[in-house]
């Protein structure tokens, strides 16, 4: 039995985390979880969840006002030591809540690090790691320079999704714009970078402090594009 519960509001656009949730209950925690509604007849442990609320939408649809507003209702008669994200698609509303109602744990700068794509590269590239060469779409100077000095072919990419969601594979320059172009007021919402063939691997690992505590490396069977 934990000696000092806390009360922890998890947050799953998909059905999981069920281990994780009945082991913080075990522990003497308060738990609470938000999911989709489209969840609402999935069998979350309930027996171990203290109170499960819904929200419209799927995924990115969700309202992060209204998220926002529930959550914060919440608090008025909860202390909520910890947001978790149990789902990788989860990160940016967790670290939305942390930094809207001060709790401990990522903000959404250091969030994007783990979900944006371009926010990731800069931050890569700032620390000496390789990269693809790439460049933001909100410059037509910045976007005209990386055509005109990078060799295609080049991939569009959503900066907030995941495997090869969204990704658009372009082989010349007048391609480039009219995707672009197409975008319209939410070309801001992608990267453009150097495409790369070869093998792709995923790492998954869990630090602390500094220190790899576990990880584990596996190689696509093939590759998203």
């Amino acid at each position: 039995m934990n000696k000092s519960p806390k009360t922890f509001v998890c947050i799953s656009n998909y059905f999981k985390g069920a281990d994780f949730l009945i082991n913080l209950k075990k522990l003497g925690n308060k738990v609470y979880l938000v999911t989709s509604e489209k969840l609402r007849d999935k069998s979350w442990p309930v027996d171990y969840i203290d109170e499960i609320f819904f929200m419209e939408g799927q995924d990115v649809d969700w309202n992060l006002e209204h998220l926002l507003l529930g959550v914060s209702n919440l608090m008025k008669n909860n202390k909520v030591d910890a947001i978790v994200a149990l789902d990788d698609f989860d990160v940016e509303k967790a670290a939305y809540l942390r930094e809207n109602l001060r709790i401990d744990g990522m903000g959404q700068t250091t969030g994007r690090y783990f979900r944006d794509k371009l926010a990731m590269r800069m931050r890569a590239k700032s620390c000496g790691i390789s990269n693809p060469k790439f460049a933001s779409l909100f410059n037509d100077h910045d976007i005209n320079a990386f055509a005109d000095t990078v060799a295609p072919p080049w991939v569009l990419k959503p900066r907030s999704e995941a495997s090869a969601s969204g990704i658009i594979k372009v082989h010349d320059k007048e391609s480039l714009w009219m995707h672009i172009n197409e975008m319209g007021n939410n070309r801001f919402k992608y990267l453009v970078e150097q495409f790369r063939p070869g093998s792709v691997y995923h790492c998954d690992s869990l630090i602390l402090d500094g220190k790899i505590l576990f990880s584990i490396t596996s190689r696509y069977l093939a590759t998203p594009m």
